[in-house]
């Protein structure tokens, strides 16, 4: 478990969402002096940078970016004071999001999340290609994963034995004339040249995310012109 703090992502705020979210602070903040006994800004202070912002904002957006110098300075210095204060909520918040949202602000994800586990792809089409020597296997696209990339295993001779894949680890112990290939490309869709037409190679795909890597498929017969 995470401990939460404020998040920053009114970093990406501006003009109006930007002064919106202070006002937000500033009533929570000030209007809890039990909670927060000692914000290291006064509330005139915050007051008086919000209101030195509003007008550069109205300047910059009655008049164009002759005045964007101007309105940038005063947002900069907003946003120097959120930041002060969210350092601040923080110590006095310790972990609690419910004082993080009581002070205007947004509080981080409680846990982190990491991507699920990948199950065994079961679709894997074998193309036939034209051009000799080539293979062209392919799986539909795994969605909501978090899938970083896909893999292939072609084995010539003869099919890898379930000894082969034990706990996430592929072990493969190449018989006198049996040929192994990877891809190293992360697509689904995978083209393979350069391959022997009097053997037959056995396709095995499999996903990839942050997690690990999922099982790998069941062989699939592969020749090649």
């Amino acid at each position: 478990m995470k401990m939460q703090v404020c998040k920053l992502s009114f970093h990406l705020f501006v003009k109006d969402k930007l002064s919106g979210f202070a006002g937000g602070v500033k009533n929570g903040i000030y209007n809890n002096e039990t909670v927060f006994v000692s914000p290291p800004l006064t509330s005139s202070e915050l007051t008086h940078v919000m209101e030195d912002y509003v007008a550069a904002m109205n300047i910059y957006n009655a008049n164009g970016k002759n005045y964007k110098t101007g309105y940038l300075v005063t947002k900069d210095k907003l946003m120097a004071c959120l930041d002060k204060l969210a350092a601040y909520v923080n110590e006095i918040a310790n972990g609690n999001a419910s004082v993080i949202t009581l002070a205007g602000f947004e509080a981080t994800a409680e846990t982190s999340h990491a991507a699920p586990e990948l199950e065994k792809i079961i679709t894997v089409e074998v193309i036939v290609s034209n051009v000799g020597g080539q293979v062209i296997l392919e799986t539909p696209a795994i969605r909501g994963k978090g899938v970083t990339g896909y893999g292939l295993i072609l084995v010539s001779g003869s099919p890898l034995s379930v000894e082969n894949y034990v706990n996430d680890i592929v072990n493969i112990k190449a018989d006198v004339g049996q040929n192994i290939i990877f891809s190293l490309d992360k697509g689904k869709r995978k083209v393979v040249n350069g391959l022997d037409s009097t053997l037959i190679y056995y396709g095995y795909m499999y996903a990839v995310n942050a997690t690990g890597a999922s099982p790998l498929s069941d062989a699939r017969i592969v020749k090649c012109i």
